[in-house]
């Protein structure tokens, strides 16, 4: 009998069985997923403890570093369960988390609270990870998202902590609609305990030395972490916008915002410093992603990760199992396992390969219309 016939009682009943059948599978294929990267196992019996769904939609700002061109398809979550359903809620099912992110600003969609209520509804075992530039956080969304027994993290993607610098980042004007959206969130995190908020701050040679004072304002705001990571180079004329040319500039600002972290007791997420060589910090044996994670992108193609570059498998042509288990997630599982692959120059696991400028470029297929975008930005004045 559906749960929508039965009485309020059997119905909680249902839905508390249910739940529990789920966080059984998810914990049975988390624990076997770990054992098989400890193996360092090529061919998997599990699935991936992390799924990404890529929910692109059009977005509100300008950001300076921003990879998002004109050829990414807008979500909708109709499309997408009719054409991928079958194949991605297996994988939801077992997954520990599900990172909803994506190109634009998904919040901003009309149908950004059906989806949240989708992935409430239908997923309640999981962690959910959502990164937005707060400038849509109508009270609604926010409702879902701190409501009781939410299991949300927000990224708040501010990338500052002052009006001038925040408009200089992402080329609008919203900086006090996104402190009124921030406040109102963090005052339902106090009321409810829900969710778990971080800053995040993508670090560029026009922002870094703000870093410090971004770890205040977190502290200030209550959030829960400030984080911040490195800008990943997607278009030429943001070529200058990387730290790889301003090393002590990065160096330094990492330093102060750690001792400033440690002063006021600010959990942060730093990344590491340039220059570091073999010896003063240890190179991982290899990389998990491949064994603990998958990303979906609305049109179908499958990625290991956001910065893997030659990866051209699809649900439209293959079931998950065979892209999971097929040749190219094979090839990479074993030249990690050999301790080679994508870790050499990877930003995120691999600190010694920040050193390489490789590791601060991402190559990806470009159409006319993204070259075009490209000319016309390399002309635009700051």
């Amino acid at each position: 009998m559906p749960a929508e016939t039965l009485s309020p009682q059997a119905a909680v009943s249902w839905a508390d069985m249910r739940r529990c059948g789920l966080a059984r599978l998810q914990r049975e294929n988390v624990a076997l997923n770990l054992r098989e990267f400890e193996e360092k196992r090529i061919i998997l019996a599990s699935t991936p403890q992390t799924v990404f769904v890529q929910i692109n939609a059009i977005c509100n700002a300008d950001c300076v570093f921003c990879s998002k061109g004109y050829d990414y398809p807008l979500f909708r979550i109709e499309d997408y369960l009719e054409k991928y359903g079958a194949q991605a809620t297996p994988v939801l099912q077992r997954a520990s988390r599900v990172i909803l992110t994506g190109s634009g600003e998904f919040l901003g969609l009309p149908d950004a609270a059906k989806i949240l209520r989708y992935f409430n509804s239908e997923f309640p075992h999981v962690d959910k990870y959502v990164a937005t530039n707060a400038s849509h956080l109508r009270p609604e969304v926010c409702e879902l998202i701190a409501a009781a027994g939410s299991r949300y993290t927000l990224q708040l993607s501010l990338h500052a902590s002052d009006r001038e610098t925040h408009k200089l980042m992402m080329r609008y004007n919203l900086f006090d609609k996104m402190m009124g959206n921030v406040r109102h969130l963090m005052e339902l995190k106090r009321k409810h305990g829900n969710p778990t908020v971080n800053f995040m701050y993508v670090m560029t040679t026009l922002n870094a030395e703000h870093l410090p004072d971004f770890v205040r304002f977190a502290k200030e705001m209550g959030a829960d972490c400030a984080m911040a990571g490195y800008f990943y180079i997607y278009e030429a004329q943001q070529k200058y916008l990387s730290l790889y040319f301003k090393q002590e500039l990065a160096n330094r600002a990492i330093d102060e915002a750690r001792r400033v972290a440690e002063e006021i007791g600010m959990p942060v997420g730093l990344p590491p410093k340039f220059g570091q060589k073999e010896g003063e910090v240890q190179r991982p044996s290899s990389c998990s992603e491949p064994w603990h994670q998958v990303m979906f992108n609305p049109d179908g193609g499958v990625l290991p990760c956001d910065v893997y570059v030659a990866f051209h498998e699809s649900l439209n042509d293959k079931s998950f199992g065979e892209i999971w288990n097929g040749p190219t997630y094979r090839s990479i599982r074993r030249a990690l396992k050999g301790g080679s692959g994508c870790l050499t120059t990877c930003p995120r696991h691999n600190p010694i390969g920040l050193n390489d400028w490789r590791s601060h470029v991402i190559h990806r297929h470009k159409d006319p219309a993204q070259i075009v975008k490209e000319y016309n930005e390399a002309l635009r004045k700051p």
